[in-house]
């Protein structure tokens, strides 16, 4: 297994573990990283999700050795969707997402931390659209992504440019929330994502799809769906907790429900 799923207590822990080649995304592991998500969602004790990498790297992009045996069109074809597969199946998670990036992030690598909801950096983390380098233009959704953090030129110029940016620059691009030492990068993404498994899990999840559909739909049909939103989570044991505790002057204690 190149991808593991480990859990601390309502934490989950998803770790792109091919150190001996800077976490390079075979066509197997990206199978198995929508696999690992989707168990993720599913896991009712997990309330939020850490992805990062093990090694010296987060992940070093595509496998390009696998590239170079030049696949038939069906071949490829099949490759993409995987990929797309695991990069929906992290923007499907109902559940806080935090990129730890603990090293290199380059290619689809970048473009993973990018399905994070919350992205905590190593100092020593570097990220690049590698893309160009290799003549392809960026897979997993990246530029989607990218231009809705950055703006459009912005990602564009990221792309065609192909340069690495360090911790500090993703920092004030607003990439990442947090820069820390290596040693306490994932420390400080698990205390993170326990203090973000005490909050209100399903209000997360549907505050999530409400953001992720805020930036393509028309205000009519995103109000319809905050109305359904708002509708479900008011009926749950988690509002009735905040309302009371608000009440009270106590800090609520959300049960995830």
């Amino acid at each position: 297994m190149s991808v593991d799923l480990t859990r601390d207590g309502e934490v989950g822990v998803i770790t792109l573990n091919r150190p001996d080649k800077l976490n390079a995304l075979s066509p197997d592991m990206r199978r198995q990283l929508a696999a690992r998500a989707r168990e993720a969602q599913d896991d009712r004790v997990i309330r939020t999700v850490v992805l990062t990498g093990a090694g010296r790297a987060f992940c070093a992009g595509g496998d390009i050795g696998a590239m170079s045996k030049r696949p038939d069109a069906l071949a490829t074809r099949s490759w993409i969707k995987l990929a797309h597969e695991a990069t929906v199946a992290l923007l499907a998670l109902e559940k806080p997402l935090i990129a730890a990036i603990n090293g290199v992030a380059a290619g689809v690598g970048f473009n993973l931390t990018l399905t994070a909801d919350i992205i905590l950096a190593s100092s020593e983390a570097r990220m690049i659209q590698s893309f160009a380098k290799v003549g392809l233009v960026p897979d997993g959704g990246g530029l989607w992504l990218l231009s809705r953090m950055v703006g459009l030129h912005k990602a564009k110029e990221l792309f065609l440019m192909a340069a690495t940016i360090d911790a500090a620059e993703a920092h004030r691009l607003g990439l990442v929330r947090e820069v820390h030492p290596p040693e306490a990068l994932l420390p400080a993404a698990m205390e993170l994502a326990h203090r973000l498994a005490a909050g209100p899990t399903l209000a997360f999840g549907l505050g999530k799809a409400l953001a992720h559909r805020a930036v393509s739909a028309d205000l009519e049909s995103y109000l319809a769906l905050e109305a359904v939103g708002l509708s479900t989570v008011m009926n749950t044991e988690d509002h009735h907790e905040g309302v009371a505790a608000f009440l009270e002057r106590r800090p609520a204690e959300f049960k995830g429900y």
